[in-house]
């Protein structure tokens, strides 16, 4: 976990799947991350449960995953992401 000093982003998506994945991996490989997520959009309707995006495309996601990693590691956790299988909405690498 990451909570001071500089942090690059290496990742961002709206995949959870391939979030936890590659977090995995990197704590795998023993590189130090850090994470979060945002909300971009509230369900659709007055208090709805059912999100209807979500019925029409099971892979959508109201929510943007983040991850950040120190300067010195950042080549290395880029080049694991980009080994990572690209699934439903797209590699989420910056």
């Amino acid at each position: 976990m990451i909570l001071f000093g500089k942090k690059v982003e290496i990742y961002q998506s709206r995949n959870h799947t391939e979030f936890k994945a590659l977090k995995k991996l990197l704590k795998k490989n023993g590189i130090t991350y850090g994470s979060s997520w945002v909300q971009t959009e509230v369900a659709c309707g007055c208090g709805a449960k059912i999100n209807m995006r979500q019925v029409i495309n099971p892979d959508y996601s109201p929510y943007i995953w983040y991850l950040y990693v120190r300067p010195e590691n950042e080549e290395r956790a880029k080049q694991l992401a980009a080994e990572l299988p690209v699934r439903g909405e797209g590699n989420g690498i910056v």
